[in-house]
């Protein structure tokens, strides 16, 4: 677990312009933040930084979302790090899919920001937290 004042947060998102607002708003709220464009890279680098909480898009290149998270939970280091889909598929199947793989929430794009940040804070309460959250 990193330090109470960087939890890391891992963003898998291949959107260029959602994956830089993401960043920003993560790192303004006190989160360092890593990332990557395509699946099997964010499987890779998941590994290598082991992350607090990961932002996981579907649509990814190379290794779709249910592919990263089925990947990243055949791990027991990660078995419980939190796993927020964001993505712009929101049919019934894919939410119900993403959930019994073992994400812990789903939100659909276009999305709040805001109501991402309510949701990670709330998923990583008892774990590494930025020192400006409340």
């Amino acid at each position: 677990m990193s330090s109470l004042t960087n939890p890391k947060i891992f963003i898998a998102e291949d959107d260029d312009a959602i994956l830089e607002l993401l960043k920003i708003r993560l790192e303004d709220a006190g989160y360092e933040t890593f990332h990557a464009t395509d699946g099997l890279t964010a499987v890779s680098e998941i590994y290598k930084i082991a992350p607090d909480a990961v932002i996981l898009d579907i649509g990814l290149p190379k290794l779709d979302g249910f592919g990263v998270l089925e990947q990243i939970r055949s791990t027991p280091r990660y078995w419980k790090t939190p796993v927020l889909m964001l993505t712009a598929r929101h049919a019934a199947a894919d939410v119900k899919r993403a959930i019994d793989a073992g994400a812990q929430d789903y939100l659909a794009k276009p999305f709040e920001v805001g109501e991402l940040l309510v949701r990670l804070t709330r998923h990583l309460r008892g774990r590494a937290r930025p020192a400006n959250t409340p």
